[in-house]
């Protein structure tokens, strides 16, 4: 009992320290500053910075309680526990006068205060208590002892008589059993990528591609499972040939553990949140050493444990692990959900799950082996031999797949979005996309998320700014977070629950071939406001000579009433002459649209006798994967599925639905609708797993770029216009569209400015020609270049290195690749001169960008 509760305290302590110094580093990198520290989506963030000191005072002691005994320790080292106790209630100290949390900023501070919070978990690791750290050194081992105190000899021989000596047919893995757990693993993921699959098409259907999955699945975990047993176990045999060979085990393993924990956590880095280079080798360096040092703290005690236990208990408590962890396997995809970082926290629980399955597989089967050298070294390069071969001749037995290595390398991909152990090892084995990007890669990331950004020249859509002489209608726009065009009935016939939406499309004007320039948030809905492709900023400043739409606004005196999403909090003046609407919400995630309008509700009704027209903008996150409000779920509503559709997204769109009915219902009830600019679309879509694709923000594919739009516009102004609802559009599009349509023309025609989407006749409108759209993300550095007719998509990612190109004509769901060298050339030099037109006008050069705008000004 008193090792588990060790154990745990153990636990909370690294945790601690851990999430502190993860905290800062969100707080360093500019996307999530903006999202994750100023602007939190879970209620525990706030509070774990509000009581960081009292958290602090008892972490330390849970890791001074569980990793010292007090008595031995005052008695034979007592200049170590001094030291230690005094350090931590210095820091403890210090932490209650002046804790660093609550004032973090997106500065340098945040990266060393990252660092800093990892010494104290780095030191409890090392400086053990000395019976354990004289245990750990010296179990096993009689060529390792050392002096000890009567009491420890004493436990030391009873360990020793409980635990077998060293020698080689003792401590190898077996072969057989490694094949037996890779079998296990692949069957259990198997099993639950078909359960997920049926959970969306709601089919048991099975195909002679089901079977080839299940193929590549159990080969890849075999021939993975076989390499890292044969590391192991060449490094077991040359423990074996020192003086100290627990010692020396314990060192190559915690070096072959550090290393592949830094490689893993600098391409988390680098892939998920852009951030490369020597600061973030030096975070993974110092993360990757204080997990392993921490997990060598968890694990140590227990191999040093030498009480028996008898084999029925052993049996039953690992069967019931082993059981649990199946369990875990199968439903963690639902838990983690479509989370931005969804692949990460899923390899993490993979990784981990692989552990502890193979350590239930090996204590129930309880076997010896013994390997030369040559032999372990044959077996893993025939299985590697093997697995080429298959892949080398794959064309031939893999048809099913697709027609070419490269359709099978995408389907294999789709299906590691269902299958994460496989994907986890198809990816170590080296199986994922990528490419040698050299000068590429480092011109997109020194054109992404950009620190400090300031602009030399800000936005103008017209040449002169003067207020309109036109009628101004009121204007209504909701940007509905995530929701896509395909859940919309007026562009999917197959949609029977969203009526009031489709009433209205019938009243309005609904645009077919729209797209967001960013894949997330942060960066589309200052597009919108902007009117313009911006810098991959968050964000520039003085963000006021960018924000097109709110000058406009104040210009033709409008009132306006404002969403206090995450976004505007951050990029509207905050003296603005405007009304908040949710400002009782904690959490942007919290944003709601029945709540929104039912406040705006009470504001207009409240102020019936203005002269000055309307102007409503909210972006509620219904939709959204991290929604998190009052809404009564799918469940208890009896929601029925509809094949081919996500069912929480039908539900949430349904209700998006009967809010914008009751709305649009009091706007004719108070005369107001017929007068009134109402636009609905969305910042962007979400990819739900259908293609075996997941979130947005971190990728670019149709789903996630193609959204909705629809206008509707008050009879006398539409009859003076002309559209083409087939046309190439982007949401930068909205602002210069609402400028026109008050009489603020004409539009400059810049590369970087959006254009409008009404004219009074078709010539002015071909006046504005269509051009390639740059796409990005709004995380790290992916772009893609879609072209003005709509129909080829070009991506390419950073980390890992990777690029695609598809024809959406005839591929609608870029499943099939048709990329070239000739082709990937010129588009990645199309995007090249995309980045340097933008940093270009707003004055921003790598490197010496800020100071050079800065100083312009």
């Amino acid at each position: 009992m008193r090792l588990w509760i060790n154990t745990l305290l153990r636990l909370f302590a690294g945790a601690y320290f851990v999430l502190t110094s993860m905290y800062c580093l969100l707080a360093f990198l500019p996307y999530t500053y903006y999202f994750l520290i100023k602007a939190p989506a879970y209620a525990w963030m706030p509070w774990f910075v509000q009581h960081q000191a009292g958290l602090y005072w008892v972490a330390g002691a849970a890791g001074l309680t569980a990793g010292w005994n007090l008595r031995d320790s005052w008695r034979t080292r007592s200049w170590r526990f001094l030291a230690s106790v005094g350090g931590l209630v210095l820091a403890g100290i210090y932490l209650s006068l002046r804790p660093f949390l609550p004032a973090l900023e997106n500065s340098r501070a945040a990266y060393w205060w990252s660092l800093a919070s990892l010494l104290p978990l780095v030191a409890a690791s090392l400086w053990r208590s000395p019976e354990s750290a004289c245990s750990a050194a010296n179990i096993g081992s009689g060529t390792d002892a050392i002096a000890r105190k009567p009491s420890e000899l004493r436990s030391a021989q009873r360990s020793m008589a409980a635990v077998p000596a060293l020698n080689p047919s003792s401590l190898l893995f077996p072969y057989s059993t490694t094949v037996l757990i890779a079998c296990v693993v692949s069957a259990i993921y198997v099993a639950g990528a078909r359960l997920r699959i049926y959970t969306q098409a709601r089919t048991l259907s099975f195909s002679a591609a089901d079977g080839e999955f299940a193929a590549w699945s159990l080969i890849s975990h075999i021939v993975l499972a076989l390499a890292v047993v044969t590391i192991v176990n060449l490094v077991t045999a040359l423990a074996l040939k020192t003086s100290k060979p627990g010692a020396v085990r314990r060192a190559v393993n915690g070096a072959l553990v550090f290393g592949a924990l830094w490689w893993v956590l600098y391409h988390f880095l680098a892939g998920a949140m852009s951030f490369s280079g020597w600061l973030a080798h030096l975070y993974a360096a110092s993360l990757g050493l204080t997990l392993t040092l921490w997990g060598f703290w968890l694990v140590l005690p227990f191999f040093e444990r030498s009480r028996p236990t008898q084999p029925s208990t052993v049996a039953f408590g690992t069967w019931t692990v082993l059981g649990f962890a199946c369990s875990v396997a199968v439903a963690f995809p639902y838990i983690v959900g479509d989370a931005d970082w969804s692949d990460f926290l899923q390899s993490t629980v993979t990784l981990m799950l692989w552990i502890v399955v193979s350590a239930c597989v090996m204590r129930l089967r309880l076997r010896r082996a013994h390997y030369s050298t040559v032999a372990m070294l044959s077996a893993v390069l025939l299985s590697a031999f093997l697995y080429k071969g298959l892949q080398a001749t794959e064309i031939f037995w893999s048809q099913p797949l697709g027609a070419t290595d490269d359709e099978i390398s995408l389907t294999l991909e789709a299906y590691g979005g269902h299958d994460n152990s496989f994907q986890l090892a198809h990816h170590i084995l080296g199986n994922s996309r990528h490419e040698v990007c050299g000068d590429l890669c480092r011109i997109l990331r020194d054109n992404t998320n950009i620190r400090d950004a300031q602009v030399r020249n800000g936005i103008q859509l017209v040449d002169q700014l003067t207020p309109t002489k036109s009628n101004r209608p009121n204007i209504f726009v909701f940007v509905i977070d995530s929701m896509r065009p395909d859940y919309l009935g007026a562009y999917n016939p197959r949609v029977d629950y969203t009526p009031n939406l489709d009433a209205f499309a019938r009243d309005s004007i609904v645009l077919h071939n729209v797209y967001s320039q960013y894949a997330g948030t942060s960066l589309s809905e200052p597009a919108i406001w902007a009117g313009a492709t911006l810098l991959h900023a968050h964000y520039p400043q003085p963000f006021s000579k960018l924000n097109s739409l709110d000058r406009m606004l104040h210009t033709d005196r409008y009132r306006m009433l404002v969403s206090a999403d995450e976004v505007l909090t951050a990029i509207l003046p905050v003296n603005d002459d405007l009304v908040k609407l949710d400002t009782d919400k904690k959490l942007w995630n919290q944003l709601e649209l029945g709540s929104t309008l039912r406040q705006a509700e009470t504001m207009l009704s409240a102020e019936q006798n203005s002269d000055r027209p309307v102007f409503l903008y909210t972006q509620p996150k219904n939709v959204h994967q991290f929604a998190h409000n009052d809404v009564p779920s799918p469940t208890s509503q009896h929601w029925p599925e509809r094949p081919g559709l996500n069912t929480r997204i039908t539900y949430e769109v349904h209700w998006v639905d009967s809010c914008l009915g009751q709305f649009f219902s009091y706007l004719k009830q108070r005369g107001m609708y017929d007068n009134s600019i109402i636009i609905v679309t969305s910042d962007h879509g979400d990819a739900t797993g259908e293609f075996g694709r997941r979130s947005h923000s971190n990728s670019i594919w149709p789903e996630v770029m193609h959204v909705p739009l629809i206008i509707h516009l008050p009879p006398a102004l539409r009859q003076g216009v002309v559209y083409d609802d087939k046309r190439l559009a982007t949401l930068t599009d909205i602002t210069p569209t609402l400028f026109y349509l008050l009489g603020h023309e004409p539009i400059r025609n810049n590369a970087l400015y959006g254009r409008p989407l009404f004219a009074t006749s078709q010539e002015e409108l071909d006046s504005y020609p269509r051009r390639d759209l740059l796409l990005a993300s709004d995380l790290h550095a992916v772009y893609g270049i879609l072209t003005a007719d709509g129909r080829y998509l070009y991506t390419t990612y950073d980390s890992p290195a990777q690029s695609h190109l598809f024809d959406l004509a005839s591929d609608p769901n870029a499943q099939h690749d048709i990329l070239t060298p000739a082709l990937k050339q010129r588009y990645d030099e199309e995007i090249i001169e995309h980045l340097q037109a933008i940093g270009d006008y707003y004055g921003y050069k790598p490197g010496v960008g800020s100071l050079l705008a800065s100083t312009a000004r």
